[in-house]
């Protein structure tokens, strides 16, 4: 996109405002056992709306590609499950700092009897599977299956979403009526700043991850001519190494080269 770049910078830019906007400006915040715990609410609730969306994004890409078999469609689906992976982290760490200051007890026993912590934890770890399993080496198969995987967030996504009010949760509710324990509307402004920084972040990682997408497959696409083409004058006793060996040897450069 040609002003991916500069949504980038703005979107970064936009994070280090909320930071000191959370750490400088904001005041400990009312009803809550550790009052200055809630500056960590600037990141966690963005992080958290943006994994939603991410995952969302994966459901979408997987229904396309199960209707017409579309690789950008595919490709958009693994771009945004690795994103939401990194923002749900994101959301969790956070939120489980918070939880430990503000409610104390164990922390395993808060997740296994929270409803939203319980579905968010399960949402998040669904779609490490999802990403763990895409790993190995592509072929119509593994991508029929990661679709069908990717499709569970049509139901986890709205659980997780909708837990903490009509489920049984300890989770507060952020934007909201002050008996929910929500921030005071001056404050929202750092709150729905760190929600625009974020969604920024996640629309130029998610271009340059496509962008990647797009060259590791025309890699392979160009390792594979040159290979049928060089084998047309191999000598017949000369053994043509097979195009999954090559895949085989090429993908895990390819992510090498990503992590970078």
């Amino acid at each position: 996109m040609k002003y991916n770049r500069e949504i980038g910078f703005v979107g970064f830019f936009l994070a280090l405002y909320v930071l000191y906007f959370s750490l400088i400006e904001t005041g400990p915040a009312k009803f809550f056992t550790a009052p200055n715990a809630q500056k960590l609410f600037y990141f966690h609730v963005p992080s958290g709306l943006i994994t939603y969306l991410a995952f969302l994004m994966v459901v979408g890409g997987s229904v396309v590609y199960l209707y017409n078999k579309s690789e950008y469609a595919d490709n958009l689906a693994k771009s945004s499950a690795e994103l939401g992976i990194v923002f749900g982290f994101m959301s969790l760490a956070s939120g489980t700092f918070w939880m430990k200051a503000e409610w104390g007890g164990d922390i395993v026993s808060r997740f296994l009897t929270d409803m939203r912590l319980a579905s968010t934890l399960a949402m998040w770890i669904l779609y490490v599977a999802y990403f763990v399993y895409r790993r190995q080496p592509e072929n119509s198969v593994v991508k029929n299956n990661a679709a069908i995987l990717g499709l569970s967030g049509m139901i986890m996504v709205p659980l997780s979403y909708l837990s903490s009010r009509f489920l049984r949760s300890h989770h507060p509710v952020i934007v909201g009526t002050e008996d929910q324990g929500s921030l005071d509307p001056s404050l929202r402004i750092g709150l729905y700043a760190g929600l625009f920084s974020f969604l920024l972040i996640y629309f130029f990682l998610f271009q340059l991850r496509m962008k990647i997408e797009d060259l590791e497959i025309l890699i392979l696409k160009s390792a594979r001519a040159k290979i049928n083409a060089s084998s047309c004058h191999l000598s017949p006793g000369i053994r043509t190494p097979s195009i999954s060996n090559i895949i085989d040897f090429t993908v895990p450069i390819l992510f090498n080269l990503y992590s970078l």
